[in-house]
């Protein structure tokens, strides 16, 4: 359930910036977080985020949080770990993000990633409505940067650069969960070593939580490579030919990734080509995003024929079987 975040502008006795020692407090209001929090944050709108989000269930974690830690991530190059780590215990992100008191929030890993899933899934079917979400917010950026003194070439980002790392985000989640339904339904005698990590509990976490935007491309295109491996031995599996999982990842090969002729690899192809209809999620493939009246939300159609998505899965594996018989 979509729910605005207020609570910022309510004061309280226990805000830490009144116990400060008065020289620190001065070099907190030198820095680059209260410039943050009055230049963006407190203008975001985030009325057009409610798209992302149903009318039942419980309230969503505050939009203009998350956004905001987004953009602290990529302009600092942080994992989701130590974003997290920052959150919990660095004053100036949370002043930036309208927090007065260390510890008053909590933030799971998970909330991330379904907030990223989310933005991705939207964007997909709905690419001519990126710059309705996140104009206002892009705007209010460039602003934040010119008067704190940040140049984004020196950072290695750009307000683009910000949304194509969200992106990318999405599709890293979406290749996870893929890849490890899939391996799931591979007898443990036939995991190779590569694809037996991916059932271990730090494989998750080292492939989404301590990666750094700057690692988003290469950890894309290793799961690929990996969901690839997967699919070839499935396809090798008495009975599992018809199975949903081989079914889920040729689907999903053949909307996100192409064989690289020189390097033999799996490559992701660029966001822009892939389809609006394409894969949503790992567990229901006719998971999609519908409008109810004119309020947008998460929720079930069926809007593609099953059998058109096996031949074109179909078409693909052909297309890469040919060449690597080459």
């Amino acid at each position: 359930m979509f729910r605005e975040n207020n609570k910022h502008l309510q004061t309280s006795i226990m805000e830490s910036i009144y116990w400060m020692n008065p020289g620190i407090r001065q070099k907190l209001e030198k820095s680059w977080a209260p410039i943050f929090y009055e230049e963006v944050f407190c203008n975001i709108d985030e009325k057009p985020f409610s798209v992302l989000y149903s009318d039942v269930g419980c309230p969503n974690f505050p939009v203009n949080i998350l956004l905001s830690l987004e953009f602290i991530k990529h302009m600092k190059n942080l994992s989701d770990d130590e974003l997290i780590e920052a959150f919990y215990f660095n004053y100036l992100v949370n002043y930036a993000v309208g927090i007065r008191v260390l510890g008053e929030v909590n933030l799971a890993e998970k909330t991330l990633y379904n907030f990223r899933s989310r933005i991705y899934r939207y964007l997909v079917e709905h690419p001519d409505e990126e710059d309705l979400i996140f104009g206002q917010f892009l705007n209010l950026t460039k602003k934040f940067a010119e008067k704190a003194g940040i140049s984004f070439s020196e950072q290695r980002m750009d307000t683009t650069m910000f949304m194509s790392n969200i992106k990318k985000a999405g599709r890293l989640a979406l290749a996870f969960d893929v890849l490890q339904r899939a391996v799931k339904a591979i007898p443990e005698d036939k995991h190779t070593d590569e694809l037996s990590k991916v059932l271990e509990e730090g494989f998750k976490k080292e492939m989404l939580y301590k990666s750094k935007p700057s690692e988003s491309d290469s950890r894309l295109e290793t799961l690929l490579n990996m969901c690839y491996e997967a699919m070839n031995i499935l396809e090798g599996i008495p009975g599992m030919e018809s199975s949903e999982e081989l079914r889920i990842v040729k689907r999903f090969l053949s909307e996100q990734a192409y064989i690289d002729n020189k390097s033999g690899r799996v490559k992701a192809k660029d966001s822009k080509d892939i389809p609006t209809d394409s894969l949503q999620s790992a567990y229901d493939e006719d998971a999609t995003y519908r409008k109810k009246g004119t309020k947008g939300q998460s929720g079930y159609v069926l809007e593609i024929a099953e059998t058109c998505c096996e031949d074109n899965a179909f078409q693909l594996m052909r297309v890469v079987k040919n060449f690597v018989s080459d």
